[in-house]
């Protein structure tokens, strides 16, 4: 099953809503974390940036090879990533966002991999 995080209750379509990197880092850039849970923020997105392959998605929208529809999903064997999405998990929810985890086998189009994720358009699971 891949694993992804969005930000929204479990009655809305979770083809629509955003992640939970791009929420975290809008309270973060908008001044409503402490500093302690920025702090940890920041050391979270250092880990995914030091052990986390990042997909070219500015360069392949740009390029017309993908739509707003790519989306990222992790592997299941993605233990470390996903255990720290759940850090991140932790801090949104002390601000009362609503958050959950949506599984499938059948993510879409595969447009790119690694070893620890997919993006994926044309989500069927929506």
């Amino acid at each position: 099953m891949f694993v992804r995080f969005v930000v929204g209750a479990d009655v809305e379509n979770a083809a629509w809503l955003t992640g939970v990197i791009t929420e975290a880092r809008l309270l973060r850039d908008r001044g409503e974390l402490y500093s302690h849970e920025s702090e940890q923020l920041e050391r979270i997105f250092d880990w995914f940036n030091e052990n986390l392959p990042c997909p070219p998605f500015s360069m392949k929208l740009r390029s017309g090879e993908w739509t707003r529809d790519a989306v990222a999903w992790f592997r299941p064997e993605a233990e470390g990533p996903i255990r720290r999405m759940w850090d991140v998990v932790a801090i949104l929810r002390e601000y009362g966002i609503a958050v959950r985890m949506v599984t499938t086998d059948k993510p879409g189009k595969i447009v790119y991999e690694d070893a620890y994720q997919v993006v994926a358009e044309t989500p069927y699971w929506a």
